[in-house]
């Protein structure tokens, strides 16, 4: 987790950013000391992925694809470039970025413009000695070791430096919503949204949420598509925001297939044993008489004819 981040709120506000996104931007202006760099059609670029914002800033969201809005969000801002290689996201600061830091006239290092506006705030009551000279050059004001102190103007004097702006940048925050978006700006386009017929999943958030389900966001979903806007669009009470539709389209494929696997699958029971095995009837056992008939190589009697052990007296 990152622990300090420095805002340069000066900046911010005179590029229009709000709180959340003022904070990533901190946090991405440091990127290049640390990042893994690739050279890709001849500049350097440095790789942050959308998870590895949420673990080191936990404070800013812990939604990815917050994280990724508010990088396009600074990308229109004009500070960022974005692009992606074998899957992952890489940035790189532009010309107009490097002014985050850098001292130019500002409040810690006044310039010689800034002599009257200096002199309002400090009156001077009769004249200083060399000695009081060389104290004042030496303060906080105008500190003599520009490269190892952070620049961070204070609450105070970015108030007063953008007086005139309007809101400082965290009553700019109390209007905004979770995802950096001013609340209720314009309420023909809500956060959440029905279905519609001819919506498309965003296809950042559809990739990833492919490989975490173990599917391949190239495969032919033509006909899922199409079924799931269908299903959905019949139920115009459910809302939900461009990714929430998105994943939930993603869920929808993996189950279908899940479905398919299941019905393909042959039924291995031990009915099939039971069937293949040959029907036989038992055969009948033998009487006495018949077996001893067989056993002298005779027929049996007739059935009726003598009884087995009964005395006649044809045979006296």
């Amino acid at each position: 987790m990152q622990y300090l981040v420095s805002i340069n709120q000066t900046k911010a506000l005179e590029w229009g950013l709000n709180a959340q996104q003022a904070f990533l931007f901190a946090f991405l202006h440091q990127v290049p000391t640390w990042a893994d760099a690739r050279e890709i059609d001849g500049l350097t670029w440095f790789n942050i992925g959308k998870g590895k914002v949420v673990e080191e800033l936990p404070l800013l969201t812990d939604k990815p694809d917050t994280v990724y809005r508010l990088m396009k969000q600074l990308r229109t801002a004009g500070l960022i470039s974005m692009t992606s290689f074998n899957n992952k996201t890489y940035i790189r600061l532009t010309e107009k970025s490097l002014e985050w830091n850098r001292v130019q006239g500002s409040e810690k290092s006044p310039t010689s413009a800034g002599k009257k506006e200096r002199s309002e705030k400090y009156p001077t009551h009769g004249k200083k000695s060399e000695g009081r000279k060389k104290i004042r050059q030496g303060s906080e004001k105008s500190p003599t070791n520009h490269n190892t102190k952070i620049n961070t103007p204070s609450l105070s004097d970015a108030s007063a430096a953008n007086s005139s702006a309007g809101a400082s940048v965290f009553e700019q925050a109390t209007t905004a919503a979770d995802d950096g978006e001013p609340a209720g700006a314009d309420a023909a386009m809500p956060r959440k949204t029905a279905m519609t017929l001819d919506w498309q999943p965003e296809p950042e958030t559809y990739r990833v949420a492919c490989h975490q389900r173990g599917l391949v966001p190239d495969a032919n979903v033509h006909d899922a598509l199409i079924d799931f806007r269908e299903h959905f669009a019949d139920q115009p009470r459910r809302t939900n925001t461009h990714a929430a539709w998105t994943r939930r389209f993603v869920r929808w494929v993996a189950e279908n297939a899940k479905r398919q696997q299941a019905t393909a699958a042959p039924q291995t029971t031990g009915g099939n044993s039971h069937a293949d095995r040959r029907r036989s009837t038992p055969r009948r056992r033998l009487t006495a008489q018949e077996a001893r008939a067989a056993a002298e190589g005779r027929a049996p009697a007739a059935a009726g004819n003598t009884l087995e052990g009964e005395w006649t007296h044809g045979h006296g």
